[in-house]
């Protein structure tokens, strides 16, 4: 079709409806390893939306709970700042109290961390396995003759 077809150069004119059934007798016969690939990476993009999203909801909690933490240090602070005569042993509390939510605030932050950590390691396998799947498909693909049956419309 594109060797008989008229042009300038490089440049050929195609029959476009040709073409097109041409390229869908290609598509249907592609071999099987070559659509698992697609469907593969279909399923790696839901996996890593899914993932994503898990990480940001986890990031939001933390940061909730964080503020919960600190929001309940301060009422603490300021119920023991109330009363005068322990003055100091309530800014000491309050200080107390703001250190542990800060630490509770970073140790939820290191979970959710090491937890996106995990969920992209997880993904990262999953890509290399879409990556071997794909070469198999074009490795097999290319070791097949190309056919030599003249595309009619």
């Amino acid at each position: 079709m594109v060797r008989s077809a008229k042009g300038v150069g490089r440049w050929r004119l195609v029959d476009e409806e040709q073409f097109l059934t041409c390229l869908h007798r290609l598509r249907a016969s592609l071999p099987d390893e070559i659509r698992k690939a697609m469907e593969l990476q279909r399923e790696s993009d839901r996996y890593l939306r899914a993932a994503r999203q898990e990480a940001q909801r986890i990031l939001e909690e933390a940061k909730k709970e964080a503020e919960r933490i600190l929001d309940h240090a301060q009422q603490e602070a300021e119920r023991l700042l109330a009363d005068t005569p322990i003055l100091q042993q309530a800014q000491r509390r309050a200080q107390e109290l703001l250190d542990a939510a800060q630490r509770e605030a970073e140790e939820h932050r290191r979970a959710a961390d090491e937890y996106v950590q995990q969920v992209l390691k997880r993904l990262e396998r999953f890509a290399h396995r879409l990556l071997e799947v794909t070469r198999e498909g074009r490795k097999e693909l290319a070791s097949k003759p190309p056919s030599q049956e003249p595309v009619s419309s």
